[in-house]
């Protein structure tokens, strides 16, 4: 067991399906800095196929790296990230964490969808079906469990409500509960949480975390293959392991953009960095909001449906940056109450080390209106999924109420 370090740096790599190369360029990114007495790089990485999964002490140039195999694992398990960081605690324990969850920036092929279904006997699943889910958000869910949740849905609910079961209710709140048991693994919060994935800059995932996390560090958009730049972000860290978590989570962010425009580029790329001590800061506006165009619906239900047309969204037409959002709103709305609302939610998302957003960066003209973080927020065509009432958010704030009475509204219900 080695002594007490400042940061124990944990990477968890899912990577048994297509982002496996792509997994093996960013552990030689780590060995280009390695650990040291001050800062452990550890990382758990499933291969694809029969490779099977291994447990590194990462060290620059891999000389003398402690390796150890684990056979083959089953890394969309949340019990298999649970008993990688209580590995990681117990062998190289330190005054503050960062988990990194690496997986799925090209999502699940119909060949992994398939396999997963047919190993656990879906009565119902049909081999086509996996073409189909593989397209879909569902291609994109971290979890494997999250998968054979949707499979176990009655193949008519399965047409409706997988979109958005995604990220948004399964596999948001499966995240909450292994967080929740990360927290008490540590011991301590997790000072920074950093989701190499796609659209998870999201302020229900944001709101699901935050009883167990500091800091999160994540996309608004999709990533590309090639993810974060771990010899830079590593570098900085093992050079200042005294930084501030709010600086180390700046830095990744600036630090990501500036690794993509050096590689020329040419498709959106987007990072933010959160401060989950604030986001009560954001709620309160977002309530208000909510609650101003409730009260004047079914009339408000035309306006934030002309917003959307004119905002960013992502994750097929389920999420849009609240910003931007807030901002075509603010501009077309003829209730003063809505309009004193978005001025308000505006400055709450504006971008400060003391604020909710301490860091956003992004590049291409796709996505230069970003704002940081996104929210929930179907278009009437789409159905609300009954998943959503499950987050935390949904219990406890009036956007879930806003989003049935604009629904209701816009259908004239």
């Amino acid at each position: 067991m080695n002594g007490m370090a400042k940061w124990t740096f944990m990477v968890y790599m899912a990577g048994d399906n297509t982002l496996s190369d792509a997994g093996d360029n960013d552990l030689e990114e780590m060995r280009t800095v390695g650990s040291t007495p001050g800062v452990n790089v550890v990382v758990e990485f499933d291969k694809a196929g029969d490779s099977g999964t291994n447990r590194y002490h990462v060290q620059r140039d891999g000389v003398n790296e402690q390796v150890d195999p684990l056979g083959e694992t089953d890394c969309g398990d949340p019990q298999t990230l649970i008993k990688f960081v209580s590995w990681a605690k117990e062998n190289f324990p330190a005054d503050r964490y960062a988990l990194i969850l690496w997986s799925h920036g090209s999502g699940w092929t119909p060949s992994e969808v398939d396999r997963v279904a047919r190993e656990d006997g879906f009565k119902d699943y049909n081999s086509r079906e996996a073409s189909v889910r593989s397209a879909t958000p569902l291609g994109r869910s971290f979890f494997r469990s999250s998968v054979k949740k949707v499979f176990q849905l009655p193949n008519h609910t399965r047409a409706i409500c997988f979109d958005d079961m995604t990220k948004h209710s399964l596999d948001t709140i499966e995240l909450g509960n292994v967080l929740a048991n990360v927290r008490k693994t540590l011991g301590q919060d997790l000072d920074l949480l950093g989701m190499d994935a796609c659209w998870m800059s999201n302020f229900e995932v944001a709101y699901q975390v935050q009883p167990y996390v500091k800091y999160v560090v994540a996309s608004e958009d999709t990533e590309p293959n090639n993810g974060w730049p771990y010899d830079a972000v590593l570098g900085k860290l093992v050079k200042e392991p005294d930084m501030a978590t709010s600086e180390l989570a700046d830095y990744i962010v600036n630090a990501y953009i500036k690794y993509y425009i050096g590689r020329n580029w040419t498709k959106p790329v987007t990072l933010s960095a959160l401060d989950l001590s604030n986001v009560k800061a954001l709620a309160d506006p977002l309530d208000k909001l909510a609650n101003a165009l409730i009260s004047h619906m079914p009339e408000t239900s035309r306006e934030v449906s002309s917003a959307q047309l004119n905002a960013l969204f992502f994750f097929h037409e389920t999420l849009w940056d609240i910003a931007n959002f807030n901002e075509e709103l603010g501009k077309l709305t003829i209730y003063e109450e809505v309009r004193k609302a978005t001025k308000e939610l505006n400055a709450a998302l504006k971008r400060g080390s003391k604020n909710f957003i301490i860091a956003e960066s992004n590049l291409g003209a796709e996505v230069k209106r970003c704002g940081g973080v996104t929210i929930h927020l179907l278009t009437p065509l789409k159905h609300i999924s009954k998943y959503y009432a499950d987050l935390d958010y949904a219990k406890k704030h009036r956007w879930f109420d806003m989003l049935k009475a604009y629904h209701r509204a816009y259908h004239g219900v």
